[in-house]
């Protein structure tokens, strides 16, 4: 990914870090953009004895709602096939009034699942109005 200049101010195309992070867009969708470092990317080679590449890349969201989400107790959870390039994605699969954690990860050659970024939470807003005396 190359860098783009903005107002003169060149804005790099990756900063070399882990980083994972989840937005609302709406009542029904989610936005998600990451980052996974050299290093991470080494270490998962190494550790699967392939080429990152070549890898599935996965964004699992998890439905967290009113729980102390310990990576298996999720309401329910979607996993999403990314482009090895990839670097961020829409999520339509949210529902109105819930609470949202994204991983991105890949699976194993059983096709279990190996997180290697944990996305912040977000709540999704309600999508309908409130009623009279009802909290907005």
């Amino acid at each position: 990914m190359k860098a783009s200049t903005i107002a003169g101010y060149e804005v790099p195309g990756r900063y070399y870090k882990d980083l994972l992070h989840l937005m609302v867009v709406g009542a029904n969708s989610l936005y998600a953009y990451w980052e996974i470092s050299d290093k991470r990317r080494w270490l998962v080679s190494q550790h699967f004895e392939c080429d990152f590449s070549v890898m599935p890349g996965i964004i699992r969201l998890y439905d967290v709602t009113h729980l102390i989400f310990n990576g298996h107790n999720a309401h329910a959870y979607w996993d999403t096939t990314t482009l090895p390039e990839a670097n961020h994605s829409y999520l339509h699969q949210a529902h109105a009034d819930r609470n949202y954690i994204v991983d991105i990860g890949t699976y194993t050659w059983e096709h279990e699942f190996i997180p290697l970024l944990r996305s912040n939470c977000v709540v999704t807003p309600k999508d309908s109005e409130a009623g009279w005396g009802d909290p907005r």
